[in-house]
């Protein structure tokens, strides 16, 4: 049992959707996280690095967690538990955790820049959640951002209303064609292919690359199924 949950300053303003919440992981959601990625293993590994002896147990949880809030906390990186809100729709009680969503490597001065990672539980992969997940982060971290990078350095005031990024990158091996699609319907670029990018698997893989700008964001919101947003 957890006794004392790490502290994310500032938190976000509410990131909530019609079927599901973001909010930064505690060490309370170790049941529902465990639960889930062990049911999702075998769905899981052919996408993400070699998972060690102790992936799923709560000392290596414990840490996971306290690294997330301390990089939190410097500006360095934003994770996400994807939370079921209760609404219908989804197999899963109110408060169970549905996946992750992360963006990783904040950059700021001349960047302003992040790079996005995400995870899915098998049992509700394909209903549109990580979608749904897209349209709540994706506003949250454009808004606050300025054409003059000296202007954009956020403040703990500034970091609630939003992160100021001005470009987020995402990379997926070419042959996942479902986070490739999910990518292009929120209005991601393919900027090309990466050899040997990240080890996966226990193998160095290529991965397609992909970026978002704000700008290229707020003049896509008008697509249909996209977020609308305009940057304040």
């Amino acid at each position: 049992m957890f006794l004392f949950e790490p502290r994310y300053r500032p938190l976000p303003p509410p990131l909530v959707g019609a079927r599901l919440m973001l909010r930064p992981p505690l060490l309370a959601d170790f049941d529902s996280w465990a639960e889930l990625r062990r049911a999702s293993r075998a769905f899981l590994e052919p996408w993400e690095p070699l998972w060690g002896a102790e992936a799923l147990s709560r000392r290596i949880y414990r840490a996971r967690v306290n690294r997330m809030a301390r990089e939190w906390n410097s500006d360095q990186g934003y994770s996400f538990h994807l939370i079921a809100s209760g609404a219908g729709g989804v197999a899963a009680p109110r408060g169970a955790v549905l996946g992750g969503i992360n963006l990783n490597h904040v950059r700021r001065l001349s960047a302003q820049s992040a790079s996005l990672g995400y995870w899915m539980g098998e049992a509700h992969a394909g209903q549109g959640l990580m979608r749904e997940a897209l349209a709540l982060l994706l506003p949250h971290a454009f808004a606050g951002f300025e054409s003059d990078p000296a202007e954009a350095l956020p403040g703990s005031e500034s970091r609630q209303s939003g992160l100021g990024l001005h470009r987020i990158d995402a990379a997926c091996i070419p042959e996942n064609r479902r986070s490739r699609a999910l990518l292009a319907r929120m209005g991601f670029l393919e900027i090309g292919l990466a050899p040997a990018y990240l080890k996966i698997g226990g193998r160095w893989r290529d991965h397609v690359c992909h970026q978002l700008l704000a700008e290229d964001f707020v003049a896509g919101a008008a697509v249909p199924g996209r977020p609308a947003f305009v940057l304040g």
